[in-house]
């Protein structure tokens, strides 16, 4: 079958489109690339998104954008229906609020968009997960141990998004073997101290966090938050570590005549940090990290997390995933070929759901 998968994350950055060709042979399945788009939100989507994710979002406007993601899903689709034979979609959605195991929000209009596209659509695949007491997240593992588990070594796959989240595959583990969960903060920190301090979009390669130092009464703050002791399952968003959150720091540690370079740097560190920290309790035989997501692309937060990693005796080499920039949206393209087959795609002991479910809704034309 093939199957596009959509993915907006976060970081609220642009529109992914994988689509992908799966196949399986008994309990063996294989998802390959055909191509991959990323396309850009229209002006009114991401006003709506960036004014909801703010607290700022009047009724009329909640209401309204997921009709405006729908038609913006619809033109990234379009532009890759002409090329590819498409039949079925698997959506994301932006997620705008994620409050389990009571509510999680990943607005789009799966009906709308269908409509538009004349496919079916598998969309809302975190909500069922969640009504059986799970965190609804991470949902990309049972794609992680369906492409990359080794019979040879233990590995850990690692997204880097506006949150960051681990995969443990041990070597020849079976899916009840996998554990995965949110280590915390990826580029979301990062993103809005750069925003706030230079007003850029993203530290492009970590030029500019490479060119600081490190608050360290800042990081010990961030470092005392709750959520990073705490067990999994556990998973993590913006509603935690809010832009509001990350201002409030900046303004307590940023000294005016200091370098404004220190707090990316800072923010940076305690990504690494938090990242190699959960792999090493729970992973300490870890031999490769495959990293994907847009962090992958920053070279000083690659290189800080390997430091972490051999500075606390985790031997294990950092390596970007071969589709790192489409890896969520193929992981989804994966779990809506798995809905519309009939099969769960949540694992109960990532997520904390008391069974395993067939995830999502399908809307058809």
């Amino acid at each position: 079958m093939v199957v596009a998968g959509i993915m907006t994350g976060t970081s609220v950055d642009a529109i992914d489109v994988a689509v992908c060709l799966i196949t399986h042979e008994g309990d063996r399945h294989s998802v390959s690339l055909i191509s991959f788009e990323s396309s850009p939100f229209s002006e009114a989507s991401r006003d709506a998104i960036v004014q909801a994710l703010a607290g700022n979002a009047s009724m009329e406007l909640l209401s309204d954008l997921p009709f405006h993601l729908a038609h913006d899903y619809a033109a990234a689709i379009r532009s890759v229906q002409r090329e590819h034979s498409i039949e079925l979609v698997a959506i994301h959605g932006q997620t705008l609020w994620h409050h389990p195991p009571i509510s999680t929000w990943q607005a789009t209009s799966g009906s709308a968009l269908s409509a538009l596209i004349s496919l079916p659509v598998v969309h809302d695949f975190r909500s069922a997960d969640v009504a059986l007491g799970g965190q609804g997240a991470p949902l990309v593992p049972i794609y992680d141990h369906a492409t990359l588990v080794s019979d040879a070594i233990d590995s850990v796959a690692l997204n880097i998004g506006g949150m960051a989240n681990i995969t443990i595959l041990r070597s020849g583990a079976s899916l009840q073997d996998v554990r995965a969960f949110d280590t915390g903060p990826g580029n979301v920190w990062i993103d809005t101290s750069i925003r706030t301090t230079f007003g850029k979009r993203f530290d492009t390669d970590g030029h500019v966090g490479r060119a600081g130092r490190i608050i360290e009464p800042m990081l010990a703050e961030c470092m005392s938050m709750p959520y990073f002791n705490a067990d999994p399952p556990k998973s993590t968003g913006r509603e935690l570590f809010s832009e509001k959150e990350a201002r409030r720091l900046i303004t307590k540690y940023s000294h005016p005549s200091g370098p404004l370079e220190d707090v990316i740097t800072t923010m940076t560190e305690l990504t690494a940090w938090s990242i190699s920290d959960h792999v090493a309790r729970y992973a300490p035989q870890t031999r490769c990290v495959v990293v994907s997501g847009g962090g992958s692309q920053n070279s000083f937060l690659l290189e800080r997390l390997q430091h972490h990693l051999h500075s606390i005796g985790v031997s294990t080499e950092v390596h970007v995933h071969q589709h790192w920039n489409s890896k969520e949206a193929m992981a989804f393209a994966y779990l809506g070929w798995l809905t519309i087959r009939g099969l769960a795609g949540n694992v109960p002991q990532v997520t904390g759901a008391s069974r395993a479910v067939v995830l999502g809704s399908v809307s058809r034309t």
